[in-house]
């Protein structure tokens, strides 16, 4: 079954050698993105924070748009395999939702809530991202898909009521989850986890 899908890892272009370790390049600007949105980060502070030149960057990703593209491949695509990984482990719809929440919690507490996430920080500046905006417009769309089919394989085993609104549950779910991180980056979501997730399952009946 299709899981919360993430965007394919960027593949390097055949005929262009890398001179870097671009993994660990990449990390450096997925935490820069994270941590200060992409309006908020410069090519100066790409390369300040990877220690590859600016010419190095230019030639390599075209502008910071492509910079933010393929560090946003690879960020949902490490965030897929975590995923799938516990979600893997659930016996039903409503146990996978209830996983994923209790994902959600743990990501929007400590560093990695500080942080934030970087679809977030992207869309929050949407408008400036030029092509790679429907990018983020689709993994949205396709989370909301994702959710959905969650609910409704809970409705098919009977773990969520049949009766739910399948289609704006799964609205709101997503609402609910892009929603924690943003509070979660002002380190404020909850103190009992267990109790939230809890509350939010109600929502599927």
């Amino acid at each position: 079954m299709k899981v919360l899908p993430y965007a394919k890892p960027a593949q390097s272009v055949r005929g262009r050698p890398r001179a870097f370790d671009e993994e660990q390049f990449l990390d450096g600007a997925i935490e820069l993105f994270r941590r200060r949105g992409f309006s908020g980060v410069s090519i100066s502070d790409i390369t300040a924070a990877t220690g590859l030149t600016t010419g190095s960057v230019y030639k390599a990703y075209k502008d910071k748009e492509g910079v933010f593209a393929k560090a946003l491949a690879r960020y949902v695509a490490l965030r897929q395999q975590q995923l799938n990984a516990r979600l893997a482990e659930a016996k039903n719809g409503k146990a996978k939702i209830a996983q994923l929440l209790r994902d959600y919690v743990e990501l929007s507490q400590g560093r990695d809530g500080k942080l934030g996430c970087m679809v977030v920080a992207g869309v929050t500046h949407i408008d400036q991202l030029g092509a790679v905006g429907p990018c983020l417009t689709q993994q949205l769309a396709e989370r909301r898909a994702a959710l959905l089919a969650l609910i409704e394989q809970g409705q098919q085993d009977g773990s969520i009521a049949s009766n739910t609104d399948a289609r704006i549950t799964a609205e709101i779910l997503l609402a609910l989850l892009q929603g924690m991180r943003v509070v979660g980056k002002a380190e404020i979501l909850t103190a009992d986890g267990e109790a939230f997730v809890a509350q939010a399952l109600k929502l599927l009946g």
